[in-house]
């Protein structure tokens, strides 16, 4: 009779983690040669001269060496914490984006089917079987990614901005920023990208609120605010429908449960804004 505390679990070391072990311990050896020193960027601060790389080597011999010693599940784990270590050092300090940190954890996929004795038959056969999870959320962002290049090659977007900043005019301060705010929730919903959603609307509400004397930073808040909140439900984020998709829970089961706290935060973001136009404050 088993008792609760037992697991199933077989607690091994096999040779091929061994072999895994010391294929990664030369290939970060090669790096850490060749880049020694990293210059770290975080906001607009540069750390330079770092042996973040060599340090991480040394520290990746002596914990994995010590997780083989226990059993080839812990090493697996520890070589996810240093990927992790890996890639931010690689975003942070060489400017690493999607192909990169794809690599980054498909080199991991393969490394922990080694170390855990698998064949390349077993370690393609278990990564379709994750893709099989995730297989309708990658269609479902696509479709998205869609409907936002029609909106933007179409010039719907840049006709209904239009219409929006004309309908403002003859408003007062506080409505103006709110219509702004209101307008900014809205367009998050079909444009999740605040980088493109800026270069769509700042043009726009930008000069618009120098005309009827507006702060460019309360234009600025106002765009912040909206870029945040309405990403929670937004049907053409790809993290969010992604996320869903692995998690299985349907996209209007979600939107029922979160609405409510959404609506909160909106709320409380209006009324943030409203000191920005009211009160005199510094950088306002």
């Amino acid at each position: 009779m088993h008792n609760l505390n037992e697991t199933d679990i077989t607690f091994y070391t096999p040779r091929s983690a061994w072999g895994c072990y010391i294929i990664l311990l030369l290939v970060q050896l090669a790096f850490a040669w060749q880049y020694p020193l990293t210059t770290i960027q975080i906001g607009n601060r540069y750390f330079e001269g770092l042996y973040l790389l060599p340090v991480i080597t040394i520290l990746f011999v002596i914990i994995s060496f010590i997780a083989l010693r226990k059993t080839v599940h812990i090493y697996i784990l520890n070589l996810l914490f240093f990927i992790i270590f890996h890639l931010i050092v690689g975003v942070m300090g060489y400017d690493w984006y999607i192909m990169e940190i794809a690599t980054l954890f498909l080199a991991l996929g393969i490394a922990a089917g080694i170390a855990n004795n698998k064949g390349p038959d077993d370690i393609v056969k278990l990564f379709m079987e994750g893709c099989k999870d995730i297989m309708s959320a990658v269609l479902v962002v696509g479709l998205a990614g869609g409907i936002i290049v029609i909106m933007q090659d179409g010039k719907i977007i840049d006709t209904l901005l239009h219409l929006m900043a004309t309908g403002m005019e003859g408003m007062g301060k506080v409505a103006t920023v709110s219509i702004m705010y209101i307008i900014q929730n809205l367009i998050n919903l079909i444009i999740p990208s605040g980088s493109a959603k800026a270069a769509l609307t700042m043009p726009i509400m930008a000069p618009f609120s120098e005309l009827i004397g507006l702060s460019k930073q309360a234009t600025v808040m106002a765009f912040q605010f909206g870029d945040g909140f309405t990403n929670m439900i937004t049907p053409t984020s790809g993290v969010l429908i992604a996320v869903l998709g692995v998690s299985r829970i349907p996209y209007e089961k979600w939107v029922a449960w979160i609405w409510k706290f959404m609506l909160v935060l909106i709320i409380i973001g209006f009324l943030l804004l409203i000191p920005t136009v009211l009160f005199k404050m510094n950088g306002f």
